[in-house]
């Protein structure tokens, strides 16, 4: 267990700044995968260590093998090239490997661990304004996508990593709040999800309570009205217009799921880096190609997370929604309320984000995922931590019935 930890210590220490904050560095472009690779790798070698948890073996291979199918069929039937599906695998397997692999090695963190963690993710929070002074400039008006998921993840940590309190909760929202000096519209809309739930959850959300869904359309509400112009602009009144890059791609991932039934165009073929990279025949069939933003070297064809979804077919879909139902299931029987809360604002942050992002799939969602897998972890941890109490207690009882009997004895 020490040893998984102080990895999965280090491990969080180099990912923060290379992985987000400084990405986008000459030599930093490669590392999440390398990242990823070697946290597979460790998975496996740790396979026989008895503190892993290893209820999640069983899932993580269901999900190897689906992905395996996809591979096989994207190679055999997919519309693009080889290169495309390739490329496109390494990032689809991405979230799904830190996931599973966080939440089987169950890392355990010490406070002293915890301090180093926190310590490094401020630093590098506030080293990246200082190194981006336009984000402090209130003349110039910038929006800097990676600053607020440095920020979300900050102070999602810091809540997760902390004794719960006033003041640490205060701390936390005042390092999200960093991300608003230069903020994308979706990040307002987890701001305030931050919020409603940091705030004003106090108990598990029961969605057949009435309470529960005059609550969650309220969140709903402030979000859409804090977000609203951006996303009327690609969401409502946007998708009347073939000319803007994003609404004609969600648009479009629709056909697709009804022209390639059930299993998609295969991997790498729409709204993916591998349809980017290796231009996806599928842009010309629909026409795409002429519109500003998709054509051959655009930067808007792997814009949203969602529209990739068409590359799997209806089947892909099922098995999405599939794995997200299943995590909220485990997400409602968390007990502790900070694990709770950070779970389920996770899951927000993200399903916000990737409506106008691709950040699940690159080395910037990987903090989401293995906040994800540390909180799966949650109620396991505290029954091996109230059986722990309990031996211990017997231990101290069992001595001091030993020494009464000593005394007795010498008596």
């Amino acid at each position: 267990m020490k040893n998984i930890s102080r990895f999965f210590t280090l491990y969080w220490i180099i990912y923060f700044p290379t992985c987000i904050a400084y990405n986008d560095l000459p030599g930093f472009s490669s590392i999440d995968e390398i990242m990823m690779g070697i946290l597979f790798v460790y998975t496996f070698m740790k396979y026989s260590n008895r503190s892993i948890n290893r209820r999640p073996w069983r899932e993580f291979m269901v999900c190897l093998s689906v992905i395996a199918f996809y591979t096989l069929y994207s190679l055999m039937f997919g519309v693009n090239v080889a290169g495309g599906v390739w490329l496109d695998l390494l990032q689809e397997i991405r979230p799904y490997f830190i996931i599973f692999c966080t939440w089987i090695l169950n890392p355990r963190f010490t406070k002293r661990q915890k301090k180093w963690m926190l310590g490094t993710m401020v630093l590098t929070l506030f080293s990246w304004i200082a190194y981006h002074p336009q984000t402090l400039d209130t003349q110039v008006e910038a929006e800097f996508p990676v600053l607020g998921q440095l920020a979300i993840c900050t102070g999602m940590s810091w809540y997760l990593f902390t004794k719960e309190t006033k003041c640490n909760r205060n701390i936390a929202l005042l390092l999200v709040l960093t991300g608003m000096m230069a903020p994308k519209f979706k990040f307002m809309g987890e701001v305030v999800c931050f919020i409603g739930f940091v705030y004003f959850v106090k108990n598990r959300l029961n969605f057949k309570s009435p309470k529960t869904i005059i609550y969650v359309v309220l969140l709903v509400t402030v979000i859409l009205m804090v977000t609203w112009t951006r996303f009327d602009a690609y969401y409502v009144s946007g998708l009347s217009n073939d000319n803007l890059a994003r609404p004609m791609t969600y648009k479009t991932s629709l056909v697709i799921l009804g022209d390639y039934l059930p299993f998609g165009s295969g991997m790498g073929s729409f709204a993916c880096n591998g349809a980017w990279k290796f231009y996806s025949p599928l842009y010309y069939k629909y026409n795409l190609n002429g519109i500003w933003g998709l054509d051959e070297g655009g930067g808007f064809v792997c814009d949203a997370y969602y529209p990739t979804l068409a590359q799997f077919g209806i089947v892909g879909v099922f098995f999405f929604c599939w794995f997200w139902k299943r995590r909220l299931v485990a997400f409602n029987q968390i007990v502790d309320m900070r694990y709770y809360r950070v779970a389920m604002l996770t899951f927000c942050c993200l399903a916000i984000e990737q409506t106008a992002d691709s950040s699940w799939l690159s080395g910037k969602g990987m903090g989401y995922c293995m906040l994800i897998a540390l909180c799966l972890n949650a109620n396991r941890n505290q029954m091996m931590e109230i059986k722990k109490q309990q031996i211990l207690k017997r231990k101290k009882e069992l001595l001091l019935e030993e020494k009464r009997k000593q005394m007795e004895s010498n008596s």
